[in-house]
């Protein structure tokens, strides 16, 4: 399904993909590159829920989160810019699914919030999780039960001196320097291989 403009997501709604897959249009959304400015194939308002989702390639920049939201069984074959960007304060939970294929970062936190990451698959990205350049407000990730591999910098980057990372029974490859300037960390239960 060709997405010619953004899909939103309203407040308290869930959106159902049922497993079908949503391509941007790169002329109208954008064409997945580092190019700034893309718009999202989703955007989800405070308290959105979106689930059973495919997202191909060009995937724009991905999905943006106005407040909370529940990402559940979505997968990005292709990163594009952001799989997912935090716009605004709130507790983003993702739940399952897989993202791969990214020249950067994977997830974006650009306003103080909650990640947590349950039972993902995140694969060859420049970085799984970084909080917006130069910020310095407080962001908790928390990941769980996950498979991480081939991050060329690390897993978790912030310039925050606050925030913090926890991390359990999740295996990991080949992530670079795993917390790049992360002073607050909690691991237990993780497994590195080869």
């Amino acid at each position: 399904m060709v997405v010619n403009s953004t899909i939103v997501v309203e407040a308290g709604e869930v959106f159902d993909g049922a497993g079908n897959r949503y391509v941007a249009n790169p002329e109208t959304v954008g064409d997945g590159s580092q190019k700034e400015n893309q718009k999202s194939v989703f955007r989800l308002q405070d308290g959105a829920t979106l689930k059973n989702v495919v997202l191909g390639a060009p995937a724009a920049d991905g999905v943006h989160a106005y407040g909370d939201a529940l990402i559940e069984n979505v997968v990005w074959e292709d990163i594009g810019e952001d799989a997912m960007t935090i716009k605004e304060e709130g507790h983003v939970v993702i739940r399952g699914g897989s993202a791969q294929h990214g020249s950067d970062k994977m997830f974006q936190i650009n306003a103080p919030a909650k990640l947590d990451i349950i039972n993902f698959t995140a694969r060859d990205a420049g970085k799984m999780i970084r909080q917006v350049g130069g910020s310095t407000f407080h962001t908790e990730v928390y990941i769980e039960g996950s498979v991480i591999t081939n991050m060329n910098e690390a897993i978790f980057r912030t310039d925050s001196q606050t925030s913090k990372v926890t991390m359990v029974n999740t295996r990991y490859s080949n992530v670079g320097e795993k917390w790049y300037n992360v002073e607050h960390v909690s691991e237990s239960g993780n497994v590195e291989f080869n």
